[in-house]
């Protein structure tokens, strides 16, 4: 029996529609979800302003999600209806040359087959997904909470992959930002969180980091008197814009690590002082999406409310407002929406 269901499409740059569509039964082994809360973030608003390669238009988006199950495909058996649930919205497949090599964030299936539409009332999650990235909601952790899981897994494969020593330089001071400084920080080394939004640098501070107001100092040179002149021993970019990406190394001492976590346009050309990588030895790296071991790990620290990210949702929605939800986020306020249809 179908039943009908409200969801936002991006039809071109800066125009959403809440349309009405009809969805019938999960097929076998997906589940649908009654979504409670969906959070906006950095991927999305790209998209909002400038579409995306992998999303042509007309497109589903929203992929940040947690909710309750209101339909089972047959030969589901972890998860039943009304039970609370947290996901991402892609799993590898497992079977491809990456998955072989144990680099399942890297899963050929991925991106072609990603879950997108979480801005709506009601989202079918695949069968993939269900087997490896769905877990029960715990009582205790509220639905905004729980919506937190895919972009902190993001941060989790980051972090893995750059193994944070030191103090560490995190450029940019959106949501992203934030969470890489405080799981740096989880993790024993030093975060230097830099920015320049008054309102988020606020954020960052109760949550008791170390900020460099970009807009009161010259970053690098703040970073090098807080390391005694001789740079972070890590920088992640956090803010996807080519400056950035080109600034980076200048944050970081010889020997040290600079890792590219926010994604640049396609086609997108950067250019580095070859002889500062070279004879300082500077690692360039660049992390990509998350594995099933990142999600785990992720909804571990949620669980065990290791973590507050309550203080990064800044704005609420209804799901017939979110247009003015990503005006707003596209004239620079706030960090993260929640939409709660």
């Amino acid at each position: 029996m179908s039943q009908t269901s409200r969801v936002a499409v991006l039809v071109a740059p800066r125009h959403i529609e809440v349309r009405e569509e009809h969805i019938g039964p999960p097929p076998p082994g997906a589940i649908q979800v009654r979504v409670r809360a969906a959070l906006t973030d950095g991927t999305d608003l790209k998209t909002y302003r400038r579409g995306h390669p992998k999303m042509p238009f007309p497109t589903r988006f929203g992929h940040e999600f947690s909710g309750d199950v209101t339909a089972v495909g047959t030969g589901v058996t972890d998860f039943a209806i009304d039970e609370g649930v947290m996901c991402v919205h892609t799993a590898p497949c497992g079977r491809c040359a990456w998955c072989a090599r144990g680099q399942e964030e890297l899963c050929e299936h991925i991106m072609p087959t990603m879950l997108l539409g979480a801005y709506a009332d009601t989202i079918e999650v695949p069968r993939t997904v269900v087997e490896r990235n769905c877990f029960h909601k715990p009582e205790h952790l509220s639905y905004r909470e729980a919506a937190f899981l895919e972009p902190l897994s993001c941060v989790v494969h980051s972090l893995e992959f750059l193994q944070p020593q030191g103090i560490v330089a995190v450029i940019g001071d959106g949501a992203f930002g934030i969470m890489h400084g405080l799981i740096v920080r989880e993790r024993g080394a030093v975060p230097l969180l830099i920015g320049r939004r008054p309102e988020r640098l606020e954020i960052a501070r109760g949550y008791g980091l170390e900020v460099v107001d970009a807009r009161a100092v010259d970053p690098v040179t703040a970073v090098r008197e807080r390391t005694g002149g001789i740079g972070a021993d890590a920088v992640i970019e956090c803010t996807g814009t080519r400056e950035a990406w080109e600034a980076a190394p200048a944050f970081v001492r010889r020997g040290g690590t600079v890792s590219f976590f926010g994604g640049l346009p396609t086609g997108t050309n950067v250019t580095f002082a070859a002889e500062r990588l070279h004879y300082d030895e500077i690692r360039l790296i660049s992390p990509f999406h998350f594995t099933p071991r990142d999600v785990r790990a992720a909804y571990e620290l949620l669980a065990q409310r290791r973590l507050d990210l309550l203080p990064l949702i800044t704005q609420t929605y209804r799901l017939g407002d979110i247009a003015e939800a990503f005006a707003r986020l596209d004239a620079g306020e706030g960090v993260k929406a929640c939409i709660e249809p």
